[in-house]
């Protein structure tokens, strides 16, 4: 299943629907849908939440709702491609039983920048990686921190979850958590494309305003 959280984007989100049902006709999709007025999109479930309640309680409440035995994470200004392959993850999950989720490459536009996220921090964490980074199981290399393009059990990203504390910047904090729990890894073939909107001045209101997070991820890690 994937699973989409989106805000004051309704273009880019049903571009991203379409590009699914183009690709993987058969997936169900889930649009967790928070901005002031949700659209439904054809070919999907929409869970309407309050305005503004944020990216952690919106993948939680999506993650919620899944029922298959895989979940895919997806921002809503991702598109998938011919090069998406999500097959490949999906092979890995279900060879090697040590993996509980696949992360891919995330492709920005139009400069076709990725970044390596080998380099990813973690917050402060005393748990030690079930397995240790760098090990290879087949294509996938395990790394403490992937995009947040992802394809995992369900049931295993429901073992960490999203914080609902969080409603900008969850990335760093679910795979602090994940840490020792969860085995995440690194598939390059599997990628998507990412089209930021650096000009789209009503969603970066909000989309900026991290003051609330910031105080919450300092009181809870430090620094």
């Amino acid at each position: 299943t994937a699973v989409i959280k989106t805000f004051e984007r309704p273009g880019p989100c049903a571009d991203l629907v379409r590009s699914i049902q183009r690709l993987y006709p058969a997936m169900p999709i889930i649009v967790v849908d928070d901005s002031r007025e949700p659209r439904a999109i054809a070919g999907t479930e929409l869970v309407r939440l309050p305005f503004d309640s944020g990216v952690g309680a919106g993948r939680q409440a999506g993650l919620e709702r899944v029922a298959t035995p895989f979940v895919l994470n997806l921002d809503d200004d991702f598109l998938l491609y011919r090069g998406t392959r999500l097959g490949a993850a999906l092979d890995a999950l279900r060879l090697y039983p040590e993996l509980d989720l696949v992360g891919g490459r995330v492709i920005d536009l139009p400069l076709l920048i990725s970044h390596d996220f080998r380099a990813a921090g973690l917050f402060p964490t005393k748990a030690q990686p079930k397995i240790t980074p760098g090990t290879r199981f087949g294509p996938v290399e395990v790394l403490d921190k992937v995009p947040n393009f992802f394809l995992a059990r369900t049931e295993a990203v429901r073992a960490v979850g999203w914080n609902l504390k969080l409603k900008r910047l969850d990335h760093a904090d679910f795979f602090t958590r994940a840490r020792g729990r969860i085995v995440s890894g690194m598939l390059e073939d599997m990628r998507v494309l990412h089209r930021r909107d650096p000009f789209n001045a009503g969603y970066r209101a909000f989309r900026d305003d991290l003051a609330a997070d910031l105080a919450y991820l300092r009181a809870t890690y430090g620094g």
